[in-house]
């Protein structure tokens, strides 16, 4: 069995996953490496999922923030979630033929509602037994958790945003191409995370995301120093559309679009390497 009560964990171990500091450090200055989230070769599992069902329940009408979800992080070899209620976390292998062996899983302990999904959630954690990867009809990447008799127990979809995951130069904003070397962010999708230079401040802020839309990307609590610099109005250009953004759309391996609502293009990022950096420095 995997889950004993499914009991808080003790306090030597967070339930939580680590969070960033507050404020800017040194590690936020520029040169900004790409970043790498895993260095698994299983990255089948790797990502933020949004349950779409558990058991014979398909989740509808959920405030976006309280979404169950889980995510697997192949670096750690754990899983972090949430089931509606309570922080979920645990660890996890892959074996062969889709095996999936779920252990050590925890929750905290709030009280939830007789309606919650904590306890159907719990349970089909507990049958978890492999896997099945396929796509849905609009091309969304989905995991199908199923028990000994191969039957799914639960069925979630992908956030599919960590095409995001490393550093990039912003070389247009607003569909205007812009010359601006130090104008450069890094994503850290694991961590949900934004960081870089908006062309002369340093800025910082969080990734939110929509259960219910595949490439949802929010930028959210963006903070930047405040030095007095020669090119304000393309730095505030900048910050001002990173604000408008709601999804991502990779147009190829080098390049990503963000969109706002409407869909149009207020800032289009062409991927940096180590190289890339180094050379301009």
């Amino acid at each position: 069995m995997i889950l004993t009560g499914f009991a808080l964990m003790t306090a030597s171990c967070s339930v939580f996953k680590k969070n960033r500091a507050e404020g800017f450090n040194s590690g936020d200055a520029i040169p900004l490496y790409p970043v790498a989230t895993s260095t698994s070769t299983d990255r089948s599992l790797s990502g933020h999922w949004y349950i779409k069902s558990v058991g014979s329940t398909t989740l509808r009408s959920i405030e976006d923030e309280e979404w169950p979800f889980l995510e697997f992080v192949p670096t750690e070899a754990r899983f972090y979630g949430m089931d509606g209620c309570n922080v979920v976390n645990g660890s996890y292998r892959v074996g062969n033929g889709n095996s999936l062996e779920l252990s050590n899983v925890a929750t905290t302990m709030k009280l939830c509602d007789g309606d919650s999904l904590a306890y159907p959630i719990a349970r089909a954690l507990n049958s978890t037994r492999g896997f099945t990867l396929s796509n849905g009809p609009d091309g969304t990447s989905l995991l199908n958790l199923v028990d000994n008799a191969q039957r799914t127990v639960m069925t979630l979809r992908k956030s599919d945003i960590d095409f995001l995951n490393g550093a990039w130069q912003v070389t247009a904003i607003n569909g205007k191409d812009i010359n601006v070397a130090d104008a450069r962010l890094v994503f850290d999708v694991d961590a949900n995370t934004v960081r870089g230079n908006a062309g002369c401040n340093r800025l910082m802020g969080d990734i939110s995301r929509n259960p219910q839309v595949s490439t949802a990307l929010q930028l959210t609590n963006l903070a930047t120093t405040r030095m007095t610099c020669p090119d304000i109005q393309t730095e505030s250009a900048l910050l001002i559309a990173l604000e408008e953004v709601t999804t991502a759309k990779r147009k190829n391996d080098s390049t990503v679009e963000l969109l706002d609502d409407a869909g149009h293009s207020v800032v289009t990022l062409h991927r940096l390497s180590k190289a890339d950096i180094l050379n301009n420095e």
